[in-house]
């Protein structure tokens, strides 16, 4: 067959203006022949479709636009445009010349009826593709609007397209079934946007019906166009001018498309209640046990609902990640052709969830999916790990934790007891102190929060309230301010220092109990206004933790050290005493000095904890 090509090429070298009219449209056939037997979608492929489509441009254009030669011509044009539109994803432009030959041409009396009918199911699906986007396997739904427009209109002309080609002799079992189906997901889409708002039940049906279409089917071909007619019914399925696919289950045939359901749109959060229903009381939980053991019917549920949701209303980045869950799922469920296309459309959809504004529990999903997909979703966290200085971020789930690693931006699985030297883990409580550093913090966005502020040096403004020991802690920076006592105002007063160590009594709830029976709780510190952000504060014991720490630090700090439980006064002024060597005179970072002190002095240190990144 290359040998034909090349000799058409040579012969059309030798002529010129019209004459080359019979010598294009034979090279056309040749290379429409090779460029469907090679496989549509194909990239390799598309040469062959290219140089076709190209062959039948120019032979296009030596007719005159009445001539009623033409209308072949046109019709085969205009499917292989159709065909690179839809099965490559070229320009518009290919799907809006595609339209316009086809609707001009397909009246003429020169097109045998398995032309007309097979032109006119191209010229539907070029319709439907304005409505439902580029279709492919797994694909994703546009933002449609309620209300109709250019696009339910698509999809009404398209239908029409699909009645007629039923209403003729049937081509073939397969050709019909398709037809049906894709009819069913035009009508969906009307019935969907024709009435007052958004009807989700209709367009979760038509959704649920394309992807059906997709996932059930294999690709059917097109075939040489120029065998159409009387042969074409008896040919084999590879040799007939349809591009979309074969549905394994016939779809019922529906005379006439289904009154629109006027009832009012259901709401963004109505359409994500009954998404989560499907995932049970807690997505975010129900997600690793899905990933476990995916299940088909279960995912091609969920990807109608979650498109529906990111589609029909004002999406969130939450919303995105229930999708992607569902396209990953579906990719697990069923290693078909499409699988690989619903991984990419989940990579996709995990991006886009990853650059919004994600809840603290949705998180631990998007580094599940991140590692199950091999996408770098965390590029933001692992930008703020390296900001800090820290290797890696650990989020504790049920079967270990999930680690985003500062270098790569990878997410991989761990244990507590495996951390990175130095690790941000989101607890409350740190593991025992081992030879990683280990700081908590309240989730990833206290993180992306406190990197964003400028560290201090701590050892510039130390200010101290402290007892008896008070002038030996001093000592240890050299400079600073020693309170011997202070009220709640003293304190909110000296919030910009770089290190507040408060040696307090603390009351029942916590709060801490300062000068002329003042108290400070964490909505003051929520509330005061701090001239220069960045310092480290020091909590007595019995002061509320983690609830103090995270007022501190959401207040402008960027580390809190406090303590997980009670601690008798020697034992916590002897781990003072130590801790402010480390930080003064050896000036350790704070995680790296109260590390050192948990190591050195567990029987009374194990309690201590540093909170935050600095």
């Amino acid at each position: 067959m290359v040998d034909d090509v090349e000799e058409l090429r040579r012969e059309l070298a030798r002529l010129t203006g019209p004459a080359r009219t019979s010598t294009l449209y034979d090279l056309a056939r040749v290379l429409t022949d090779r460029y469907w037997r090679a496989g549509p979608g194909r990239s390799g492929a598309i040469r062959d479709l290219t140089g076709a489509i190209e062959a039948l441009t120019e032979a296009l254009g030596y007719f005159a636009a009445d001539d009623t030669l033409r209308a072949p011509f046109a019709v085969q044009l205009g499917s292989l445009l159709a065909a690179r539109y839809m099965a490559h994803g070229s320009q518009d432009s290919d799907r809006q010349t595609g339209i316009e030959l086809l609707t001009g041409s397909l009246g003429s009396p020169r097109l045998s009826p398995g032309q007309v009918a097979l032109g006119r199911l191209m010229l539907g699906q070029l319709h439907l593709s304005r409505a439902v986007g580029r279709l492919r396997t797994g694909g994703i739904l546009p933002a449609l609007r309620p209300g109709g427009g250019s696009q339910v209109e698509a999809a009404r002309t398209a239908a029409g397209c699909f009645r007629q080609v039923l209403a003729e002799p049937e081509l073939s079992p397969q050709i019909t079934t398709t037809v049906r189906t894709l009819l069913t997901v035009a009508d969906g889409i009307v019935e969907a946007f024709s009435g007052v708002g958004v009807n989700p039940a209709a367009l979760t049906r038509a959704m649920q019906t394309m992807q059906r279409l997709h996932k059930e089917g294999r690709g059917l071909g097109m075939g040489s166009f120029f065998t159409a007619g009387s042969r074409l019914a008896r040919t084999d399925p590879l040799d007939r001018p349809v591009i979309l696919i074969e549905a394994n289950e016939p779809v019922a045939h529906r005379a006439e498309p289904a009154p629109v359901d006027a009832r009012p749109a259901a709401t963004v959060d109505e359409l994500r209640q009954v998404m989560r229903k499907q995932l049970g009381d807690d997505p975010y939980q129900a997600a690793p046990v899905l990933l476990a053991e995916p299940d088909v019917a279960v995912a091609d549920e969920l990807v109608a609902l979650a498109t529906t949701v990111v589609h029909t209303g004002s999406a969130e980045a939450a919303d995105h990640l229930l999708l992607a869950l569902a396209l990953t799922l579906r990719s697990r469920a069923d290693d078909g052709p499409g699988a690989e296309e619903d991984a990419d459309d989940a990579r996709a959809s995990l991006r886009t969830a990853a650059s919004g504004e994600l809840p603290p529990e949705a998180f631990p999903l998007l580094l599940r999916l991140a590692h199950r997909l091999d996408e770098h979703a965390a590029t933001g966290v692992a930008a703020a790990l390296r900001t800090v200085g820290a290797d890696a971020l650990a989020v504790p789930q049920p079967d270990g934790v999930l680690l985003v690693h500062a270098g790569t931006g990878q997410v991989s699985p761990g244990t507590e007891r495996t951390l990175p030297r130095r690790t941000l883990l989101v607890a409350d409580r740190p593991p025992a102190a081992g030879v990683a550093i280990v700081s908590t913090l309240a989730g990833h966005t206290q993180l992306l929060d406190l990197a964003r502020r400028k560290r201090r040096a701590i050892i510039e403004e130390p200010v101290l309230l402290a007892g008896p020991d008070g002038v030996e802690l001093r000592r240890r920076y050299g400079r600073g301010e020693l309170l011997h006592e202070a009220t709640a105002t003293d304190v909110l007063a000296r919030l910009s220092a770089t290190l507040l160590h408060l040696d307090c009594p603390t009351g029942p709830t916590g709060t801490l109990l300062l000068a002329k029976r003042t108290e400070l709780t964490a909505e003051a510190v929520l509330a005061a206004q701090i001239r220069r952000a960045g310092g480290l504060v020091v909590l007595p014991p019995g002061a509320a933790f983690p609830a103090m720490a995270d007022a501190f630090l959401t207040a402008g700090f960027t580390g809190a050290v406090g303590w997980l439980g009670p601690v008798e006064p020697e034992a916590a002024a002897e781990v003072y005493r130590e801790l402010h060597r480390l930080l003064g005179e050896e000036r350790r970072s704070p995680a790296a000095a109260v590390h050192a002190v948990r190591r050195q002095l567990r029987n009374i240190a194990s309690g201590l904890v540093h909170r935050g990144v600095f």
